[in-house]
């Protein structure tokens, strides 16, 4: 999951607006996640979120539930308002005994950069089994 267009908030508003952004993300997120989500940030703003059990058909139903709440809370600043957008990519482990997490980070990095190369604010889901972005 990336923050559309981050880096044009920390160049417009400042950093201590953009860090303002990445907490505000994080708090929406969290009122879509479970305690039992592995929720984390993965570098800049990125983050990464593993759910135990369930399908990629779910995983794509809950990254679209963020990537909605995100967008539909705004973030009140000293500078105004903000509205944040978020691209998303899924993908699923089929095996553990295949996948490795670098291989499962791989497949939903491809998937988050299809959806920014499709115009950003969507989600995009890995397919294992054909080994291509649907």
């Amino acid at each position: 999951m990336d923050i559309d267009h981050f880096k044009r908030v920390n160049d417009t508003y400042g950093h201590h607006i953009g860090d303002q952004l990445l907490v505000h993300v994080v708090n929406a997120c969290q009122t879509r996640l479970l305690e039992s989500h592995f929720f984390a940030r993965y570098g800049g703003e990125e983050f990464v979120i593993a759910l135990k059990g369930f399908t990629e058909a779910e995983g794509e139903i809950l990254a679209n539930q963020l990537r909605t709440t995100v967008e539909q809370t705004p973030l009140m600043t000293e500078a105004g308002s903000l509205t944040a957008t978020l691209s998303i990519g899924v993908a699923e482990v089929v095996d553990w005994t295949e996948e490795t997490l670098y291989q499962l980070l791989h497949k939903a990095d491809t998937a988050l950069y299809a959806a920014k190369e499709q115009g950003r604010n969507r989600v995009k889901v890995y397919a294992a089994s054909e080994s291509v972005i649907s």
